[in-house]
């Protein structure tokens, strides 16, 4: 099995170690450095109608990085396409949601595929990649990449977790994921959206089970909303 290690503290590199033979597939353009030894190739994962479906849906490439130790063992560092925490996941014959952008890297074991999102309410406005979402599935070491630094939040027994959606990077399939307009339990759909903007929260993912959420520090849209008003206006 490949070996996964994060290099640095501030906008990490993932270093994946092969062995001769051993193949990790990583989002398109992922690639940072490599030894010779390693051969780079750009492949739809599990083939073309699921790949045309997954750059459809899910935002993600339709070609992936398939990174093989060919010529012998040897490392290659990754970096993803934004600034942040870089996370490995380990799956145990189990799967992973992730919303858009939170794919980096995998073991080629793990399964690659989208799925229709089971929630209508996060499908409608849930932030999580609309109906349809990326899902990860297998045995092996998954590698997410989020805005900021990434916390796991536990989901509290016979209770709910509420998370922004723009914070949410992943989550297992042991918990159920719906979502609202804001964190008040009743007021109806006009009370919600009223509550929603009075607190600033937008659109919450109401998580049950068990499990713990991978939750970012930074929200995609807050944080091109910021980039935005200060870049100067054309006159």
């Amino acid at each position: 099995m490949a070996e996964f290690s994060i290099q640095g503290s501030t906008d990490p590199f993932l270093a994946a170690e092969l062995a001769q033979g051993e193949t990790v597939v990583a989002e398109g353009g992922a690639m940072a450095a490599m030894d010779h030894t390693i051969v780079l190739t750009g492949k739809a994962k599990g083939g073309v109608l699921k790949s045309l479906a997954r750059a459809a849906t899910t935002g993600e490439s339709f070609f992936m990085q398939h990174a093989t130790a060919q010529d012998g063992p040897g490392r290659i560092l990754f970096a993803p396409g934004h600034p942040g925490e870089v996370r490995v996941v380990e799956l145990n014959d189990d799967s992973w949601s992730l919303t858009d952008g939170a794919f980096l890297c995998a073991e080629d074991s793990l399964e690659i595929a989208t799925k229709r999102n089971k929630s209508m309410s996060g499908s409608f406005f849930g932030g999580t990649g609309g109906f349809f979402i990326m899902n990860v599935s297998g045995t092996g070491k998954l590698v997410v990449s989020a805005l900021g630094a990434i916390q796991e939040m536990a989901i509290p027994k016979d209770g709910e977790l509420i998370v922004d959606s723009g914070h949410v990077v992943g989550w297992p399939s042991t918990a159920e994921m719906t979502a609202s307009l804001s964190t008040g339990q009743g007021g109806g759909i006009l009370g919600k959206m009223v509550g929603s903007v009075k607190t600033g929260e937008g659109v919450v993912l109401r998580f049950k089970g068990t499990g713990k959420i991978l939750v970012a520090s930074r929200a995609q849209p807050a944080f091109i909303g910021w980039i935005s008003s200060r870049i100067p206006k054309s006159s």
